[in-house]
């Protein structure tokens, strides 16, 4: 054996040999097989062995413990990368874009849960319809929602990936939802507690047996409402009846029997009534910086705040063609004073010093302040062009409220030219005056802006603000006046109904007019039958 040939040669020289002896070669043997064998063969023929020899490398190395689930998430990872790359190039363009299209500085705030699925819905339409979405598509959605155009890629983005693996598309934001999670509390047993232990939380909490801060957390989270109830009049069978009569006389006769009934456009009405406006409350609130002082208001007797009886007199506000107000319908106001001297020296006046002093109302001074201050107003500030329309005063059932029949009444209007007459509003239905409705409210919420240190400055701080009171507000709280009369036809005379929102202020920057409310005819037939039954 030559020791001086490579293992290459010397496995040809091998083969050379085995082939003049006439052995057969084995062709399906793999190399380690074959190199034992002729190891083997040489050791038979007592042929010396190379220990130097290297054995020829493999190949190819075989893998044994190969797994297709590992080879699987590798392929998936790698789609994920190529898929970031992809999501990433698309936010170059994106920016590219949103930088073109002139909307750098989009909103600061998160999005809400109902944007970011209108967002989806409209790119899944738009790719439904066109086949693909396209960079200019969420332009135009991220500018009509002030956002930045990344976060409109990222949630269709989050919506594709849901959509190609058959999951539930839900691209709601996931802020705030971190955190263990909340223990279980049955909230359905606050239903089975006595509403007079469910006024606090602390009560509350008592009777569900929780700690008051997980209930306190749980009204954070908008799982509980807090409410306020007001005590209603109690209203009898005959006195829903008036109350489903006097709405219904409100309805306009000509559009009664169309698909749209609507009220009457009430430009006739006149709404008068009493009310106290005090100098000060006995429980206020006020806005205070952390560090800053709490006010320290005193008083010898809190019956003793000052305050006086008003009679107001307001009318609808008109228009004319081209949206211009002709008439603000504030007709007046006029406090329940006398004036008289001071009998005595104090620390405030002297004696003999004219000051105003609020007086008792009784019929005969309603009558004096109707008669002398009330219609000559109207006939002064009534606007012209309707001195034919029958005008109508209408008042609450109170005591010392003049009768539609009263001999002084009717000798006073007998002296003007004008038509007037009083309507008495059905009996405990403070709500069907515009007055008791609204405007007294809004009137008190602007006086107690004042702090008037005397009857003087009272009364002349309400004058004040009633002249300055915005008119337009006025003719928004008729229409929310037709608005509560649909809602006690809908409750069939009753009370129990919550105050409607019409959102006119939103109307109003929409550009649309506001004329009036319409309801359904169906609510006019029931209302019909239900006024029959009682006359029954």
């Amino acid at each position: 054996m030559d020791l001086n040939l490579i293992p290459e040669e010397e496995d040809e020289a091998q083969q050379e040999e085995q082939a003049h002896q006439g052995d057969a070669i084995d062709l399906n043997l793999i190399p380690e097989e074959e190199d034992e064998a002729q190891q083997e063969e040489q050791a038979h023929q007592g042929d010396a062995i190379d220990l130097n020899l290297i054995p020829e490398e493999e190949d190819e190395d075989i893998e044994l413990n190969w797994f297709p689930e590992e080879e699987e998430a590798q392929d998936a990872q790698e789609d994920a990368e190529v898929q970031e790359a992809q999501e990433a190039q698309e936010d170059a363009e994106v920016q590219e874009a949103q930088e073109a299209d002139g909307h750098g500085n989009p909103r600061g705030k998160d999005m809400t849960d109902k944007e970011r699925h209108g967002v989806y819905f409209s790119l899944r339409v738009i790719e439904l319809r066109d086949g693909q979405v396209h960079v200019y598509d969420k332009v135009r959605i991220a500018t009509m929602l002030n956002v930045n155009l990344r976060t409109v890629t990222r949630i269709w983005n989050l919506a594709k990936r849901q959509l190609a693996t058959g999951q539930e598309v839900d691209v709601s934001s996931k802020k705030n939802k971190s955190g263990r999670k909340r223990k279980g509390l049955d909230l359905s047993r606050i239903a089975t507690i006595p509403l007079n232990n469910r006024s606090r939380i602390r009560s509350l909490a008592r009777c569900l047996g929780v700690p008051r801060s997980t209930l306190h957390d749980r009204f954070q989270l908008q799982e509980l409402k807090r409410i306020t109830s007001t005590i209603k009049p109690t209203l009898k069978p005959q006195n829903k009846i008036a109350r489903l009569k006097f709405c219904l006389s409100m309805m306009d006769e000509r559009w009664i029997s169309s698909p749209w009934p609507r009220f009457k456009p009430m430009t006739n009405m006149v709404h008068i009534d009493e009310k106290w406006y005090d100098m000060t409350r006995v429980k206020s609130s006020y806005y205070v910086l952390p560090g800053e002082e709490e006010p320290n208001r005193t008083m010898h007797n809190t019956h003793s705040i000052g305050k006086v009886m008003f009679l107001t007199a307001v009318a609808k506000p008109r228009y004319n063609e081209d949206g211009e107000m002709t008439f603000d319908g504030k007709l007046g106001i006029w406090p329940f004073v006398v004036q008289t001297e001071a009998q005595r020296t104090s620390q405030n006046r002297d004696r003999g010093t004219i000051e105003l002093k609020p007086v008792k109302v009784t019929r005969p001074m309603c009558r004096d302040y109707l008669i002398n201050k009330v219609i000559p107003t109207i006939q002064e500030k009534w606007p012209d062009g309707n001195e034919d329309t029958t005008i109508f005063i209408q008042q609450d059932n109170a005591t010392p409220h003049v009768l539609p029949n009263d001999a002084g009444f009717l000798e006073a209007v007998a002296q003007t030219d004008l038509d007037i007459r009083l309507l008495q509003q059905p009996p405990n239905s403070p709500e069907l005056s515009v007055l008791d409705l609204c405007f007294h409210c809004s009137l008190q919420s602007l006086t107690d802006c004042r702090a008037p240190m005397n009857i003087q400055e009272l009364v002349h701080g309400v004058e004040e603000e009633f002249e300055n009171y915005n008119a337009h507000k006025l003719f928004k709280s008729f229409m929310t006046l037709q608005a509560v009369m649909v809602e006690v036809m809908k409750d069939q005379g009753g009370n129990n109904y919550k105050m409607p929102h019409l959102h006119k202020e939103c109307l109003q920057n929409a550009g649309e007019e506001i004329i009036g409310v319409y309801c359904s005819p169906e609510l006019i037939t029931d209302t019909k039958a239900i006024i029959e039954q009682g006359n029954d």
